[in-house]
């Protein structure tokens, strides 16, 4: 049974903030004054704190497909790639405010799953959606959302701060979300190429584990807290949205530093390499060094730091060293080969869906 489809003219503009409103609160924080429901919200930030904020949109058809992406997932990721940004900085989010502009295919059903979406990602990470903005548009649908976070201002650590002979480390595996999306598109041509779409059943089950990190990533919140609990100093730290090759790219620049890293040391889960070779023909690399929105952290510490990320040997791998801004950023193959990376991640104004 096909799911209902009530058009947003039907209870208008106030009609629907009223039953969004009805989703996401109520709060859980006691130093809101004011939330939705004014022209502005009130809240009081935590004493000692400084505030961090970020702003990302997401845009339909450079962000996200409809045609594979559920509304409920959407919301989800929406929150996320803002509070990967406040992990990143070491932040604790506590605020989200965010603004969609929705075309008319868009109902009030398809609303409310978004922001159910929304909501599942407000109970996860224990924040706080306290407004926004709902709008028309006659084109693509759009959701920009902007994040407040606190800090210990001593602790944040910034893109500019690594130094030679830093070692450079990430969380988790590489390249997962690029190969989970690289099977959606896949799939999406094949299903529009079919002769008979009622039918057509996608190849999906073998893959799931690459689609749901793309489609639903996980913030490292989580290892920003121990890090901060074990006391570690992060000299820089980035969040790995764009790829591996251009995050670290921002980290060299920004600090006047180069840089190596090394095929072996890089962590890859083999499904990735299984899509790349068995399914698409493509070097397993390409997805680890340039594939986006892995959402993972890449940041950089001092020797005499390393020891301490001993209790995190299973989320946190070393894979390269900070070097001289002349030595370039390049990557030591396993052959011991170098060969200079290059910038090739996600970029917004070449690649559409």
């Amino acid at each position: 049974m096909s799911e209902s489809f009530t058009e947003i003219s039907q209870i208008g503009e106030f009609g629907l903030i009223g039953r969004l409103n009805e989703i996401v609160q109520p709060y859980r924080d006691s130093f809101i004054v004011k939330g939705i429901g004014d022209d502005a919200a009130v809240y009081v930030p935590a004493e000692g704190k400084v505030q961090v904020v970020t702003t990302d949109a997401l845009i339909e058809g450079v962000h996200f497909d409809l045609t594979f992406v559920s509304m409920r997932n959407l919301g989800w990721k929406a929150m996320v790639v803002n509070l990967s940004d406040l992990a990143a900085m070491l932040a604790t989010p506590r605020y989200a405010l965010i603004t969609v502009a929705i075309p008319r295919k868009i109902s009030v059903e398809m609303m409310e799953n978004l922001y159910i979406g929304i909501k599942s990602a407000c109970n996860e990470f224990n924040f706080s959606l306290i407004g926004g903005d709902t709008t028309t548009t006659f084109g693509n649908m759009a959701i920009s959302v902007t994040m407040i976070g606190e800090a210990n201002k001593d602790e944040i650590p910034y893109r500019s701060g690594a130094k030679i002979g830093d070692y450079i480390c990430v969380t988790g595996t590489l390249g997962l979300s690029y190969a989970g999306l690289k099977i959606l598109l896949r799939e999406k041509k094949k299903f529009m190429e079919a002769e008979d779409k009622q039918n057509f059943k996608p190849n999906f089950e073998p893959f799931l584990k690459a689609i749901e990190k793309h489609l639903r990533p996980i913030p490292r919140l989580d290892i920003a807290g121990k890090l901060k609990d074990l006391k570690v100093k992060v000299n820089s730290m980035i969040d790995i949205s764009d790829g591996l090759s251009s995050d670290l790219k921002h980290i060299c620049r920004q600090s006047g530093v180069g840089a190596e890293i090394y095929e072996t040391s890089l962590p890859v889960d083999d499904l990735v390499k299984k899509i790349a070779k068995e399914e698409f023909n493509e070097d397993y690399l390409m997805y680890v060094l340039h594939g986006g929105e892995d959402y993972e952290l890449l940041f950089t510490v001092s020797e005499s730091e390393l020891k301490k990320l001993n209790e995190l040997y299973n989320d946190v791998k070393v894979i390269g060293r900070i070097l001289d801004r002349e030595q370039g950023i390049k990557l030591i193959k396993e052959d011991k080969s170098e060969i200079d990376i290059e910038s090739g991640g996600w970029d917004h104004f070449k690649i559409k869906f």
